[in-house]
């Protein structure tokens, strides 16, 4: 596939602040906020993935009521999503990465687009 678009609905990518938190021992783990988020991305991508070198991304990120969320920190729990759903091989791999942001107090949710570039 050269092309895919799907919806997580209800939710929006946690910040990078809320990625990875430190435990009282001194080791990482990644919180459930983006646990969640990265197993919807799975759900939503139906097992499919775009076969390519490399990629381009646009996201569209609608914040629901009260949220709030610094766009340039939404990348790492996105991109690395898409990795663990197999829909991208690397993260490393996105060479267009296209984020808009707008406000759906009723409707959270974030929308994805993955497509090859140069195939």
């Amino acid at each position: 596939m050269t092309e895919l678009t799907f919806t997580v609905p209800g939710m929006t990518p946690p910040s990078v602040n809320h990625y990875k938190k430190r435990a009282r021992s001194g080791h990482y783990f990644v919180t459930k906020e983006a646990t969640d988020f990265k197993q919807l991305v799975k759900l939503y991508a139906r097992g499919q993935s775009v076969i390519a070198k490399r990629f381009g991304l646009e996201v569209w990120i609608y914040l629901g009521f009260n949220q709030r969320l610094d766009g340039d920190n939404a990348w790492k729990v996105l991109a690395d999503g898409l990795v663990q759903a197999g829909v991208i091989h690397s993260d490393a791999a996105v060479d267009d990465w296209i984020l808009h942001k707008r406000r759906d107090r009723s409707n959270a949710r974030t929308e994805i687009r993955v497509w090859a570039i140069g195939e």
